[in-house]
């Protein structure tokens, strides 16, 4: 293509498009420049003021707007949204976002090499560019909680020859790797001797904890990064990865001013269907950033030319002379809302359209029938008999603001032999990948208790439920907690809302209980409907589904609850659920 770029340039053929009157944002100088972009198939052959004679198959009159590179998402999760790739991408296109790497580990908990194979097969060949990477926690807590699949280091091996696989996903059991754990340091260096990328999740070490991480070899986080853990991580020479969780305006003012800038991302992570729909994607990231005070430039830098350079994409993330044709153009540097998107040079979004038909690929027979658990009863519910007039109990103590939970203990009446709930909302986990080879289904309830939500009525249950994925409830009532969890077994997966004996909203998930193939028109009012469900259940949450799919993440402070008991994330230890009686 280089050998057609310079023959346009010269004026020998014809640019295939061209795009004037552009303001361009350079990112390896932070400038504006007013000029045209031309376009040579997939590659940028010219980028500037063109005041010399061509030709072009197609003129585009950019009117004053932004061009920026494509945007690049350095660490996010497909199964997140809750969509076959196909309705993703046809979702997150027209946001501008026109590159990823995903980590396919919500699928590998249930089905492992095969849902990684099946998952990246399904994502690739489409104007999205995707590199997966291979997820190397499987389970998140090997020891606290049991998945469909353990990642080992043959695994490892297999998974990282699977075309498209690109690196090393989310190394998660953060304590095990900083204590020299030889099963999860095997893996990694199934991936280091491979030379790929290699990311992490290290939302509490510091110290030398840190620097022992650091010091395998692995080297991109996006977890934990209050200012002082962004400092540290920066200066042990970690890439940080920004999500919104960790957006603040003093944040914002530090990368103002920081001297070295090509360390810094903005990535999404998790996107929840609904929060996609109304806000957008990795674009809805940097609204959010510069509405706290982030450098626009630097906010276009932080999600192109610097998630290009951390993924080894040379010829991506700028709009420059060799580089690909990953494409923006946008009214504005605040809302960060395409008007028109190319990807490789062709238009594929424009004025928030998808303009690619994209069919959805089959999966498997298998990955439909997923959930291997038997009828739950009210009786399983139950809280553990206890003697005495009250118990101390260990609690998850939530909050409408965040997703992490707080390790507290609280008091509990003892009324007919058990602890009284009252006020509190009970969470059950129950293992759901099946025993044995054929996958017999069983009825394991682990149980705890949740604070934070005093008017949560009803039951909420879901088989998306990191990173296990076991089918988890809430319940203010063990009755309308056995309809919702039944009714989940009988869809093969999903979310559902139950109130006073009614299934009031559900969402059918029905591959490998995580993700749909209804299309984005149909989703967006069943979603709509579930979240209308939520508000008359009273879970007072700023991200309900992020909150509700988190309670069973071994891995986020501070205590969880999985299908083996409650966990102590900081010790990783189980705790008991009544501490003492009196």
């Amino acid at each position: 293509m280089g050998v057609d770029c310079v023959a346009a340039i010269n004026g020998k053929k014809p640019f295939d498009l061209v795009i004037q009157h552009v303001r361009i944002v350079n990112v390896f100088t932070g400038q504006l420049m007013d000029g045209s972009v031309a376009v040579c198939g997939d590659t940028i052959a010219y980028a500037g003021k063109m005041d010399f004679p061509f030709t072009a198959h197609k003129v585009i009159d950019g009117k004053g707007r932004y061009a920026i590179p494509g945007l690049i998402d350095a660490h996010m999760h497909f199964e997140s949204s809750m969509m076959t790739p196909a309705h993703f991408i046809e979702a997150i296109l027209p946001c501008g976002t026109t590159t990823v790497a995903a980590d396919p580990h919500e699928i590998g908990n249930v089905f492992g090499l095969e849902g990684i194979r099946a998952l990246t097969e399904a994502a690739l060949g489409t104007p999205l560019h995707v590199l997966m990477m291979a997820p190397s926690t499987i389970p998140s807590a090997p020891g606290l909680e049991r998945s469909g699949f353990s990642m080992e280091a043959p695994g490892m091996e297999e998974a990282l020859d699977i075309p498209g696989v690109a690196g090393l996903g989310e190394v998660m059991d953060f304590n095990a790797v900083a204590n020299g754990d030889e099963r999860i340091l095997a893996v990694v260096e199934a991936a280091r001797k491979r030379g790929v990328i290699m990311d992490c999740h290290i939302p509490a070490l510091t110290d030398r904890h840190l620097q022992a991480f650091r010091s395998t070899g692995l080297d991109a986080d996006h977890t934990g990064m209050t200012l002082p853990q962004l400092q540290e991580k920066l200066s042990a020479g970690f890439f940080v990865q920004l999500q919104p969780t960790f957006f603040t305006a003093e944040t914002m003012e530090y990368l103002n001013q920081l001297p070295y800038q090509d360390r810094i991302m903005l990535v999404t992570d998790d996107v929840p269907f609904i929060e996609l729909i109304r806000e957008g994607h990795l674009n809805a990231n940097l609204r959010r950033a510069v509405a706290l005070g982030l450098d626009p430039i630097l906010a276009v830098r932080y999600a192109t030319l610097n998630a290009a350079v951390r993924l080894r994409l040379y010829d991506r993330g700028a709009v420059s002379p060799g580089y690909k044709a990953d494409l923006l153009l946008l009214d504005s540097l605040e809302d960060f809302q395409p008007s028109l998107v190319l990807s490789d040079g062709r238009i594929v979004a424009e004025n928030g359209a998808c303009l690619v038909p994209l069919s959805p690929k089959p999966f498997p027979e298998d990955f439909y029938h997923s959930i291997h658990v038997l009828p739950l009863e009210e009786t399983d519910f139950v809280l553990p008999p206890a003697k005495g007039t009250r118990a101390l109990c260990n609690i998850l103590g939530g909050s409408s603001q965040v997703t992490c939970t707080a390790k507290t203990q609280q008091w509990l009446p003892i009324r007919e032999g058990r602890p009284d709930p009252d006020g509190l909302v009970k969470l059950a986990v129950i293992y759901r990948h099946g025993y044995g080879p054929d996958k017999k289904p069983g009825k394991e309830v682990s149980l705890g208790l949740l604070s934070g939500f005093p008017r949560f009525r009803g039951a909420l249950a879901t088989t998306y439920a990191h990173d296990s994925h076991n089918l988890m409830v809430f319940g203010a009532n063990d009755a309308d907690m056995a309809l919702a969890a039944n009714r989940l077994i009988e869809l093969g997966g999903g979310l559902c809302a139950v109130l006073d004996g009614r299934v009031l909203s559900e969402v059918p998930l029905p591959i490998a209980g995580l993700l749909t193939e209804e299309p984005l028109d149909a989703l967006k009012k069943t979603f709509e409907a579930f979240f209308q469900a939520v508000q008359t259940l009273r879970l007072d949450h700023e991200r309900p589904m992020m909150f509700l799919t988190l309670m069973s993440l071994a891995v986020s402070p501070e205590v969880k609850c999985t299908d083996l008991g409650l966990v102590d994330v900081l010790e990783k230890k189980f705790i008991p659920l009544i501490v003492s009686t009196e």
